[in-house]
């Protein structure tokens, strides 16, 4: 079983994101590959055509500001049972830090016909599927890189009014893919601190 770690990174990557990768625990064979590049898009893409190159059975997405545990791999994999994607529980960097998960993403040409809605009151003791979410923490099957590219002939191109990400939620969606997201896997998203779900609980405590 051949895993490859995905990141795609600006000019900077975070030094506990690093301390995180150090200490992941592999599962089978692992190696880990980084593009550079300003348009993460691009970079997305780069890193889908070399895990399929080099004949990966699946892809662990990272962003080079997330924190996660030593386990993350190993949990995820077991999560894979029966599955093809996978994601964790991170939030934005800003208030009002909301997950960064959706429950409905509906493609449309404006803002108010695409009824899109973020989960934020996602179930906690197990796992669920959503519409779409971020790609900072996605464990795949390579084999779902090759589909999606074979019907639209591009993964992470965005789509008008979306990010790279959820374009490529809407077009695996397109493809039949479900993805699943376990609330167990909290990962943190470095930014002045690292916002966490206590932090996204305290600003909607004192919100209100």
């Amino acid at each position: 079983m051949r895993t490859m770690i995905a990141i795609p990174a600006l000019d900077t990557v975070q030094t506990e994101f690093c301390q995180s990768l150090v200490n992941l625990a592999p599962v089978g064979s692992v190696q880990t590959a980084m593009v550079t590049c300003s348009l993460v898009y691009k970079a997305r893409d780069d890193l889908a055509q070399a895990a399929l190159a080099q004949g990966a059975d699946y892809v662990l997405w990272l962003d080079s500001d997330m924190i996660f545990p030593a386990t993350l791999l190993t949990d995820l994999m077991r999560d894979m049972q029966g599955r093809d994607i996978v994601t964790g529980v991170y939030h934005m960097r800003r208030p009002p830090y909301q997950p960064v998960l959706w429950r409905r993403l509906r493609q449309g040409l404006t803002p108010e016909e695409r009824e899109d809605e973020v989960y934020t009151d996602y179930p906690r003791d197990g796992l669920f599927t959503v519409e779409g979410c971020g790609f900072g923490c996605v464990l795949m099957r390579a084999e779902v890189l090759g589909t999606v590219i074979g019907k639209y002939h591009e993964a992470f191109a965005p789509l008008p009014g979306y990010g790279e990400d959820l374009s490529f939620c809407l077009r695996a969606r397109g493809c039949g893919y479900d993805i699943w997201c376990d609330p167990r896997l909290q990962i943190g998203h470095k930014a002045a601190t690292i916002v966490t779900d206590e932090t996204w609980q305290a600003y909607r405590h004192r919100e209100g």
